[in-house]
């Protein structure tokens, strides 16, 4: 649920950051992470990587080596590791920038060990970046179909979204006084969320329907179905 304590600390961990970012991390922070853990499109470069729990062997595959990935995989090559060989993975705000998207997550579910889960954050509303190219935005119902069709037994996806005041700003931009249109629509959000939903814990009902429907990005947790 929005609120002033809450957008504090994601500003607190994440300084500068765009709202998607900020909920992003939050996500990140989050998780619970054990053992080996694939990374796909990181690299101990990455911004996220102080968020994780301490003790994981992040394996990491990146086609760019300014990330400082354990290993260059070039574009459309599988990945350089056994089948069932991970505890879990991570794919954050790469997938957009993959064609073939259903071949990544072939190889990742490849790899993923039973029971493991895969962490994926890709933008939804969220302007075209490409690095190198930006292919794609789909739908909850794309995503759960596309899952399914992988082989993952379950999916679970969260919109990233504070509200739908934020989420115009990030289409229509900053305006004049960007520190002041931010906190205008922040407190405007956290407004709706207080006399449109009645749960006090998330946004739910038909209020919370149309802040997902216009959000930034989403979060998913893909978990690999147990061996039979």
């Amino acid at each position: 649920m929005p609120g002033l304590a809450r957008y504090r600390a994601l500003r607190k961990r994440t300084p500068g950051a765009s709202i998607l970012r900020a909920l992003e991390y939050e996500m990140v922070e989050g998780m619970n992470l054990a053992g080996r853990i694939l990374d796909f499109g990181g690299g101990q470069g990455a911004s996220y990587v102080p968020l994780l729990p301490d003790g994981i062997e992040l394996l990491s595959v990146n086609i760019d080596r300014q990330y400082n990935p354990t290993h260059i995989l070039e574009v459309g090559a599988p990945l350089p590791f056994e089948e069932s060989s991970m505890d879990g993975a991570i794919c954050f705000n790469v997938l957009e920038h993959i064609y073939d998207t259903r071949f990544v997550l072939d190889e990742i579910f490849r790899v993923l060990k039973p029971g493991a889960t895969l962490h994926i954050s890709v933008p939804f509303i969220f302007r075209v970046h490409g690095h190198p190219d930006d292919y794609s935005r789909h739908t909850t119902s794309w995503w759960r179909e596309t899952l399914a069709r992988t082989g993952f037994a379950q999916a679970v996806i969260e919109p990233l979204a504070w509200g739908k005041a934020t989420s115009a700003q990030m289409i229509g931009g900053n305006g004049l006084w960007p520190a002041l249109t931010t906190w205008k629509n922040v407190l405007r959000d956290i407004a709706m969320a207080r006399i449109r939903s009645k749960n006090r814990d998330r946004i739910t009902g038909r209020y919370g329907n149309s802040v997902a429907a216009v959000a930034p990005g989403w979060w998913i947790e893909a978990t690999k179905g147990e061996a039979a």
